[in-house]
């Protein structure tokens, strides 16, 4: 199964649809945010260990910080429609039955790992500009 196709499959699914309706209720609950991002990092550190989601690790936690500062309100010069993404990648990300489920041993994440991924590659801009934000944020 190559990457375009699996991404195509995650996007086209019932479980994506289900996690993008999630994710817009959620882009403007600061609270919703805030537990969202705990629940990913509670997974991160059940799964994380020795598992192929140690490949997404840097990015997880880097859409982490930026859905962090959004939501503290921080941070805001980010497309609403690029934190609706990064929220929908983290919701489908905490949901154990998702395209491929979670507990399939060895591939039970490769639609997680290829959705991060995706929504890493396709927000990059944005998060160039706010890893540049960061930067001068502890500089200053």
């Amino acid at each position: 199964m190559n990457k375009n196709n699996i991404i195509e499959r995650i996007l086209d699914s019932v479980f994506y649809n289900s996690s993008l309706n999630k994710a817009t209720k959620l882009s403007g609950n600061t609270v919703g945010i805030l537990t969202l991002l705990k629940g990913v990092l509670s997974k991160i550190q059940k799964e994380g260990k020795n598992s192929v989601l140690e490949t997404v690790l840097n990015k997880i936690m880097t859409l982490g910080k930026l859905l962090k500062f959004y939501a503290t309100g921080e941070y805001r010069d980010i497309d609403i429609k690029n934190v609706i993404i990064i929220i929908t990648a983290f919701v489908y990300f905490l949901s154990p039955i998702d395209l491929i489920p979670d507990f399939i041993p060895l591939i039970g994440f490769a639609d997680d790992i290829a959705l991060v991924t995706f929504v890493f590659n396709s927000a990059s801009e944005e998060i160039e500009k706010f890893e540049l934000w960061l930067l001068n944020r502890h500089i200053s």
